[in-house]
């Protein structure tokens, strides 16, 4: 049966009884090969590059060498990957009838796919000016055939542009001047000449106490100086949450890619590893964000993404040379030449702790996840070139690890070969999810699970794929009839739908029980949009289902089939969806124009 629950907004529905349908068909999707915390068997990409930075290829599985925590691995397979293109998915466009959609990637990767991300969250104004001119040139002199999908980073993630390898609806994509990857002022990031005030401030009550001779103004300067720590800690502490969870949905929406993934990160910078090397401060810091990161760092590893960060401030000038910035108050009693050496020595010691900080993070980062680091150049379209050129050619190697625990810990990885100075890069490591593969129920979630995922324009989740067929309803409400949604304030003129969905049951958590029933709970969701992002009705059910062994082999077969009903305006509406399975925390979302389905029923 399906049982149904809140909205996504908070509000309570009535309990209700719907039966499930099983009368679509759909064609299961194979499994992808890719690592996950909950199978023991662990792949790793390996790119291999000699002392002039270019790929080897022709090594076989005997010339690799593979450890965990120190102890030698059996490889289970491998794989060589020479750069072959990605090409688009017409047969998967082709076998969709009318009105039927899917999550499903409409690209077929070739030996990698290349994503490029446009921090405005960890990046200044004026860096992100910069790198937008340096794609104009990238884009200009493409490589024919190179594909591209384009995010972007701010507030939160947002989808720019497809994988496409028009340089044309790329160029379009970067200079429109409604899209989202013009430069934007980051919210969280202080300016240069906000950090100077508050420099400036600091100094000049020091001046002030120098003056009088006395200490009655430290207690306020100790004060200023907490405040401004205080609100840059804040400031940090939601620049990391926001990129981790970034992260994360864009690791969802490349898991259905097969392949390896190379994400272009062009940002400022980021304070924090994925591996333990925090640089914000110890053992507390790696308390705070262990679990964001356990669980961005298994994300990242089982979609294969490979993060390489570019530094968005190309070479860098030492604050003590950027003769743009104001100089300090004059200090009583300190002579024009000491108060300039002092400022010298402290910006140049300034300049060198940021800068090396965020580099480090940067370095860590590329580290954990096999990519590579570029920063202190101003070639950032050539960088960009390198990453893709590096980024195709690599060999795939898995294993299954002799150590079963699955504790949660950290597993390092190392990988050498038995000849040759070549440099290697690969994910050093993985987190052994206890979790993940407890065999007691799993926990129930906290908050809504689908909710970070169901903001308009949000990549599309394919962890789990399925596909919904959209048609207006054969019996549309009338101007006083109960709408079909959550909405109670939805007025005026509404169009009926009916969705009905079919999801892979090669995706979801079925395992049977003792009795040969495989139970299994689901958690979806519709929510319609205006272009402008505001949300004009939805509703969250929650579908509880049992399968004795003769209906589930008939659901494996054709894929787990039900319906829901939600009204919405007539047009100008994007309705997004969602799945989610909480016996293995996974979900897939999709999000289609309904002017499409207005424009088809127009022509009939």
């Amino acid at each position: 049966m399906l049982l149904l629950r809140c909205s996504l907004l908070g509000l309570l529905v009535p309990s209700m009884v719907v039966a499930p349908l099983y009368s679509q068909t759909a064609t299961p999707d194979s499994a992808t090969a890719t690592f996950r915390a909950n199978v023991r068997v662990v792949l790793v990409d390996v790119v291999v590059t000699n002392s002039n930075d270019e790929p080897i290829t022709g090594l076989h599985q005997q010339d690799f060498q593979l450890s965990e925590d120190g102890q030698p691995q059996t490889l289970a397979s491998f794989e060589e990957h020479a750069g072959l293109p990605d090409v688009p998915a017409l047969a998967l466009e082709a076998k969709l009838p009318p009105n039927v959609f899917s999550n499903r990637p409409l690209i077929k990767a070739g030996d990698a796919a290349n994503v490029l991300l446009l921090d405005a969250l960890n990046t200044q104004m004026q860096d992100q000016s910069y790198v937008h001119a340096q794609m104009i040139k990238y884009i200009k002199g493409i490589h024919p055939g190179t594909r591209l999908a384009i995010f972007t980073l701010g507030a939160r993630l947002r989808f720019v542009q497809g994988f496409t390898s028009d340089a044309s609806v790329l160029m379009a994509a970067l200079n429109g001047k409604k899209t989202e990857g013009n430069p934007q002022l980051s919210p969280l990031l202080p300016t240069s000449a906000e950090t100077d005030a508050s420099r400036r401030l600091v100094a000049q009550m020091e001046e002030m106490q120098a003056a009088n001779g006395s200490a009655q103004l430290q207690g306020s300067i100790d004060g200023l100086k907490e405040f401004q720590a205080e609100t840059t800690s804040f400031q940090t502490d939601v620049r990391v949450q926001t990129t981790l969870a970034a992260m994360q949905q864009l690791a969802r929406y490349l898991a259905g890619i097969p392949g390896r993934k190379n994400v272009i990160w062009f940002s400022g910078s980021f304070p924090l590893s994925i591996f333990g090397n925090f640089s914000l401060g110890g053992a507390d810091t790696m308390r705070q964000y262990q679990e964001g990161v356990a669980e961005t760092a298994n994300l990242l590893a089982a979609a294969q993404v490979a993060i390489y960060p570019i530094g968005a401030e190309g070479l860098a000038i030492d604050r003590h040379y950027d003769f743009s910035s104001p100089q300090g108050p004059k200090i009583a009693g300190v002579t024009y030449e000491q108060q300039m050496t002092e400022s010298q020595v402290k910006d140049l010691q300034t300049g060198s702790t940021d800068r090396n900080a965020g580099h480090a993070s940067m370095d860590e980062l590329a580290k954990d996840t096999g990519g590579e680091t570029f920063y202190n150049t101003n070639g950032l379209s050539d960088a960009m070139a390198h990453v893709i050129r590096d980024g195709t050619h690599y060999y795939t190697l898995t294993y299954t690890p002799t150590n079963k625990k699955m504790d949660g810990r950290q597993r390092h990885i190392e990988i050498k070969l038995t000849e040759g100075t070549y440099r290697l890069a690969y994910r050093r490591g993985y987190y052994a999810d206890l979790t993940a593969t407890s065999e007691a129920s799993p926990p129930k979630p906290t908050s809504d699970p689908l909710r970070p995922l169901m903001d308009h324009g949000t990549p599309d989740s394919t962890e789990i794929l399925y596909q919904m067929r959209v048609l207006p309803s054969t019996l549309q409400p009338g101007p006083s009839s109960e709408r079909a949604g959550d909405n109670a304030n939805l007025k005026g003129p509404v169009t009926r739908y009916a969705v009905n969905f079919t999801v892979s049951a090669d995706h979801l958590a079925l395992e049977p029980a003792p009795d040969g029933v495989r139970h299994g709970n689901l958690e979806t969701t519709l929510v319609g949009y205006d272009r402008d992002g505001k949300p004009l009705n939805w509703m969250v059910r929650m579908i509880q289902f049992a399968l004795p062994p003769d209906r589930y082999a008939a659901v494996a077969a054709t894929g787990l089939s039900f319906a829901m009903e939600i009204d919405v305006p007539a047009s100008n509406v994007y309705l997004r969806s969602g799945v989610y399975d909480l016996g293995s925390s996974k979900a897939g979302t999709l999000e289609i124009p309904m002017a499409a389905l207005v424009a088809q029923a127009a022509a009939k």
